[in-house]
């Protein structure tokens, strides 16, 4: 029936929406945008919520909107941020094809965080993390430990995204160049990254200790396990190395996250730029081509910056172009 399809098995929708949700994740896709397992679950909810509210027929009304994207006291504040960002572009489609009834909260404001700075890691928490990744690797090296060291790595020094490092097969790496191939990824954009000689030496070395064996289209890290469990195992040997490289939580109570070494490996780019006399007016559509921005203004949403700590880089840039770096409603993208 689809691309999408043939990978992943949807949940099952019992509820009004039974029928439309697969052509809404159908039309999702057409528009560039990846599967998404927590965005099918999100959706299975939204169809019992409303089932179990009395409602047969496809519809949307302001009633059944709010009291699905009430906030209760006991839960997160993200986490009902999420049902608003499912529910909302989905009624939108719904409206598109026609459906009546359908409110799609386009006076609901709460969705949006404005002036999200994101977390720059410190030189210092830097090399206290793979200090500590490289002393448990020389002292008792294991497969686990070592693949998420390299998943680490790749995140760090290429500012890949979180399913670029995770999906990528064993083809894709070509070990003698350094030359890795990210195919479609967010937005559909293709694009091949050439690795450092120092993370291409730690690849060689990963391969040559522990997947010497496993062939072309398998997977290049947790081969044999499925991604989700991939993920778990990363984001877990994440929650353990903040601990042992004692990385505290942000003022506002909450974590620092895996993309952003994304971000962080961003600034030190512009540090870099800057350092060399590059001109980060022109140098920006290199790095939009380099993170795999389809727009140069994504790389103007992943880029602001600490001021604080970088106020030399916004300065150059502000003389440059004084709106390029203005805030911006939303949050992370994947």
């Amino acid at each position: 029936m689809n691309s999408f399809l043939n990978d992943h098995t949807l949940p099952e929708y019992t509820g009004p929406f039974r029928d439309v949700i697969p052509k809404y994740l159908l039309y999702r896709e057409a528009q560039g945008l990846k599967y998404s397992h927590r965005l099918a679950q999100q959706l299975r909810r939204m169809d019992n919520f409303f089932h179990d509210l009395g409602i047969e027929k496809p519809a949307i009304t302001r009633e059944a909107y709010e009291a699905y994207t009430a906030r209760d006291p006991s839960e997160k504040k993200g986490t009902a941020e999420l049902r608003r960002s499912a529910i909302r572009p989905f009624a939108r489609y719904l409206e598109s094809l026609g459906f009546e009834n359908i409110y799609t909260g386009y006076d609901d404001h709460r969705i949006f965080r404005t002036c999200y700075i994101p977390y720059i890691y410190s030189m210092e928490e830097i090399s206290r993390m793979f200090s500590i990744l490289q002393e448990e690797h020389d002292s008792q090296p294991s497969l686990g430990a070592d693949t998420f060291r390299i998943a680490m790595l790749m995140y760090y020094c290429c500012g890949f995204r979180r399913n670029e490092v995770i999906d990528l097969h064993c083809r894709d790496i070509d070990l003698s160049t350094g030359r890795i191939t990210i195919l479609e990824g967010k937005n559909n954009v293709s694009r091949i990254v050439v690795a450092s000689d120092s993370l291409l030496a730690e690849l060689n070395a990963y391969v040559q200790s522990w997947i010497t064996d496993v062939k072309s289209d398998e997977y290049f890290l947790y081969p044999g396990k499925t991604r989700k469990a991939a993920e778990h195992c990363i984001y877990n040997g994440l929650k353990d190395l903040f601990v042992k490289a004692e990385i505290c939580p942000r003022p506002d109570g909450t974590s620092p996250r895996l993309h952003d070494f994304r971000h962080t490996f961003c600034v030190r780019t512009l540090e870099q730029m800057q350092t060399k006399g590059f001109d980060l007016y022109t140098s920006l559509p290199w790095l939009t081509t380099y993170l795999g921005h389809s727009r140069i203004t994504h790389t103007e949403y992943y880029l602001r910056l600490l001021e604080d700590h970088f106020e030399g880089i916004l300065s150059q840039v502000e003389s440059y172009s004084p709106d390029l770096y203005s805030s911006v409603e939303g949050g992370d993208d994947e």
